[in-house]
């Protein structure tokens, strides 16, 4: 069962990503249909969802779910930089700075490349200590995925492996993105 706390982050983490793509949607003619073909200079955002698990030192494994959502600026079709919100289990808010590199020139012709991710920022618990955000601290991903194009729905999606770094915890994941 899904706790009140719970709720409203992912409520928060999905309106973020509507309202953005309402937004952008509107910045085009009703006739004029965005394609995802290739990634065009501009706004661009992704969301996801990652699933792995935590090995913190001393203590028991633990399984992760993680959703998520990054916000930012495509300066060409193989480098993007953006600003994302995520959530571990509804146990931490995480704000990241993101670096993308596609490993190949993505062209119209090509609906699938490989590409890494940098990720770096910051994490704040919400259950642990006596105040919200006592166990706090540094995170940083790797992020080793593949995009693929989906011509009939216009979509593009990827799906990855990303070992992150929290204090002293190694937590390996897999995960699925749609990016718009």
């Amino acid at each position: 069962m899904l706790t009140m706390k719970t709720r409203i982050i992912l409520f928060i983490l999905l309106l973020t990503s509507t309202a953005l793509s309402a937004q952008d949607s509107t910045v085009l003619s009703p006739k004029a249909k965005k394609s995802y073909a290739i990634h065009n200079k501009g706004y661009f955002f992704d969301v996801g969802v990652s699933a792995g698990a935590s090995f913190p030192k001393g203590v028991s494994p633990k399984a992760i779910l993680e959703v998520y959502t990054t916000h930012g600026y495509q300066f060409s079709n193989t480098f993007s930089l953006g600003l994302g919100v995520s959530t571990y289990n509804t146990e931490s808010i995480i704000a990241y700075l993101q670096l993308r590199f596609n490993l190949r020139k993505i062209k119209e012709t090509r609906t699938s490349y490989p590409y890494i991710s940098l990720k770096a920022g910051y994490s704040w618990s919400t259950w642990t200590g006596d105040t919200w955000g006592d166990d706090k601290g540094p995170w940083e991903e790797l992020k080793l995925g593949w995009c693929f194009y989906t011509k009939e729905a216009n979509l593009r999606w990827s799906v990855y492996a990303a070992p992150s770094l929290y204090q002293f915890s190694f937590i390996p994941k897999i995960g699925l993105a749609f990016e718009f």
